[in-house]
């Protein structure tokens, strides 16, 4: 399981977010296999008899297991979806709202071989509602679309974490190039 497979992985998981309203379940399957005794990649969890690694894709799967939001919302880019369409530079996108958490939170995948600059404008807040004057953003990223995480190096790639400074009601951030980028946008 390489990390471009994961990264398309992701990409595709945004329009099953996006579309929650008809998409009622996804799976990943297989779950686990032994490093000398597999009948087919990828796998979430690859182990020996003594050691055990998380692939890329289970990070991608973690991510969003623990950052699904109570509803869904609209998330464009000119008036279209952000779904990998011409002039979106290889772009993906989902966005929900977590009541619970008092949060909006933003998944990109950027497809694309170079990093970029995304500003990201929450319309249609109500007036008084105030972000945090930071987000959350976790990601992952790697140069090389053909790496993967190995018993000898299990944290080859996963999930690095920052803040980014929000303004107003937007936040501006780099994607790095080839990476999944979750950010949570605190309400104050």
């Amino acid at each position: 399981n390489h990390f471009n497979a994961s990264l398309l992985e992701a990409a595709f998981m945004t329009g099953l977010e996006r579309n929650a309203d008809v998409v009622r379940m996804a799976t990943f399957a297989p779950l686990l296999a032994h490093i000398e005794g597999w009948q087919w990649r990828p796998d979430l969890v690859w182990f020996d008899n003594l050691r055990m690694m998380r692939s890329t894709s289970y990070y991608v799967q973690q991510l969003y297991a623990t950052n699904r939001g109570t509803a869904s919302l609209p998330i464009t880019l000119e008036g279209r979806p952000v779904a990998g369409k011409e002039g979106q530079q290889g772009l993906y996108a989902s966005a929900v709202i977590d009541q619970e958490q008092g949060c909006y939170i933003i998944k990109v995948a950027n497809l694309a071989p170079r990093a970029q600059t995304v500003c990201i404008a929450l319309e249609g807040l109500k007036r008084n509602t105030r972000l945090a004057p930071t987000a959350e953003r976790t990601y992952i990223q790697c140069d090389d679309p053909m790496a993967e995480n190995t018993l000898d190096n299990p944290t080859r790639i996963a999930p690095q974490h920052d803040l980014v400074p929000t303004n107003g009601n937007t936040v501006e951030t780099t994607l790095a190039a080839n990476s999944f980028t979750v950010l949570k946008i605190y309400r104050q």
